[in-house]
């Protein structure tokens, strides 16, 4: 499986990223595709199809305060 992330994302939750999707995504999309993108919103990370862009799952992002 192949992980694209967006540019917005950092570099250094990445690997953590790819860990937890390898763990909830099993097997291809619907579609067949077996690639993924990663995108970021507001503090919320999409993963969904590469291909057809069906979402997998949402992960809201920790922020530190104070």
């Amino acid at each position: 499986m192949k992980i694209f992330f967006d540019p917005d994302i950092p570099e250094n939750i990445r690997d953590e990223i790819a860990s937890l999707i390898k763990e909830q995504i099993t097997s291809p999309c619907k579609c067949g595709c077996d690639e993924i993108y990663v995108s970021m919103t507001d503090n919320i990370l999409d993963v969904k199809c590469y291909d057809c862009g069906e979402s997998f799952f949402e992960v809201a992002l920790e922020t530190e305060e104070g």
